[in-house]
Formats: C-alpha cells, sequence, structure tokens
C-alpha cells in the first residue's frame, strides 16, 4: 500500500513539472518566474543617462549641481556673465563636457552650431580683411581639445537655419568611433570661445550664441556605430 502511495505521488509530480514547463513554454514574457524562487532571476534594467555640462560658463558640475557659494568661480568669472558684454574678438570660457551617468557603455556625439552672417572683419591688426567686403563669417571661433577624445564625423559641417554645424564623435585616442565607458567623462571639447572681430553696426543684440549639444544611444545590441546611429535617427524621425 506504501509503495502504491509513493508510486502515485511520484506520477503528480511528474504531471505538475510537465504542466508547468508547457505554461512556461506558450509565450517568451513568461520566462521569468515571479515567486520567491526566482530571485536568481532579477536583473537591473540598464539606460543611457548622459550630462553636459560646462563648469566654467555656467558652475556646473559634472553629476549635474552646481558648485556651493565657499567653492565657486566668482560670478565675473563665468561666461554666462561675460557673454552680457560681447564685442570683437572678446574671449569668454566656454567648457562643455560629457559625463556617462549609465550603468552601460554607449555611443556619444556632440554638436557645435556655429551662427553665421555677411559682416566686414578685420584682422588681430585692425586691417580689414577680404578686401573689406563682407563675406559669410563664423561669428564665433575655438579650438578644439587635443584630450578630448572627440573627431569631427565625416562630411562635416553642414549648413542649417544660417549656422555651421559641427558634429564630433567619440574615438578615445584612435580614429574610428567607440562607445563612451560606464561612468567615464569626456573632458571639454574647448575651453573657450572667442567673438569675430566684426567691424562695427552690422550685429545686434538679438545675433544668436554658439550652441552646444549631443545625443547618445546604448552601443549594446549594435555591431557598429553606424548600425546604433541608424537606430537612433529611425527612432526619433
Amino acid at each position: 500500500m506504501r509503495r502504491s502511495e509513493k508510486s502515485f505521488r511520484n506520477r503528480a509530480k511528474i504531471l505538475i513539472a510537465a504542466g508547468l514547463l508547457a505554461f512556461l513554454s506558450l509565450g517568451g514574457t513568461m520566462a521569468y518566474m515571479t515567486d520567491h524562487e526566482s530571485a536568481n532571476n532579477r536583473f537591473t534594467v540598464g539606460k543611457v543617462d548622459f550630462n553636459l555640462y560646462e563648469t566654467s560658463w555656467d558652475g556646473e558640475l559634472p553629476d549635474g549641481t552646481y558648485a556651493t557659494p565657499s567653492d565657486a568661480t566668482p560670478s565675473d568669472a563665468l561666461g554666462i556673465n561675460q557673454a552680457q558684454d560681447m564685442y570683437a574678438g572678446k574671449e569668454i570660457p566656454k567648457d562643455p563636457a560629457i559625463k556617462n551617468n549609465s550603468k552601460n557603455d554607449a555611443y556619444v556625439r556632440m554638436t557645435v552650431k556655429v551662427p553665421v552672417a555677411y559682416v566686414i572683419t578685420a584682422d588681430d591688426d585692425g586691417n580689414l580683411t577680404n578686401g573689406g567686403e563682407p563675406r559669410d563669417t563664423e561669428l564665433f571661433t575655438y579650438e578644439l581639445n587635443p584630450d578630448c577624445g572627440m573627431k569631427l564625423t565625416p562630411g562635416q559641417p553642414t549648413e542649417e537655419d544660417g549656422s555651421y554645424v559641427y558634429e564630433y564623435m567619440y574615438t578615445g585616442d584612435g580614429w574610428r568611433e567607440i562607445p563612451v565607458p560606464a561612468g567615464q567623462d569626456i573632458p571639454p571639447l574647448f575651453d573657450s570661445v572667442s567673438f569675430a572681430n566684426v567691424v562695427g553696426g552690422q550685429v545686434d543684440e538679438n545675433t544668436e550664441f554658439l550652441y552646444v549639444d549631443f545625443k547618445a544611444i546604448q552601443s549594446g545590441g549594435f555591431d557598429s556605430p553606424e548600425e546604433a546611429w541608424a537606430a537612433y535617427d529611425h527612432q526619433n524621425n
């Protein structure tokens, strides 16, 4: 009698196990069980989280906070305040850097939009350039920081709404685009910008300032940066 009961229980266990496997095979969404025995199946979904900050421009720090009064740069030294009184040839601090706050590596590209105007300019000695004739001129210039790990993507710059747009890709110390590792800082793309030496009276106070932006996408799941950016464009268009 005991042997018969034991045999029955074993068959019941087999049937229950078979039924459970059949239930789980109905769809991939059931792959993770939800009871307490599934603790080993817990996982963390990553995300792309970059922060563009400009400490010398407005005092922002890599984590998105701002310097406290005790260690902040004097307000009259910040670029955002110096830009309120621009004049021909003036150089002001502007230092766009990026921090990858993600748990994942990701591709990132920075864009710099430089307004262009049809104006007469002069050289550092005050002599008119281009024979004193106006020409399309970028109103702001900068020097790329050699330690930033960024290089121009092919086909730059492009034109957009009266501006030249420069797009930079992260290559580290090489020439091919690579992901930015999780937690890594990218040093400032440049440290300052200079206003063109425009002959007075040609540019008004409504002129747009140089604009910096970025975009990022996870590198995992893609075979190349080109494939990743194609997916980014498809998703955002």
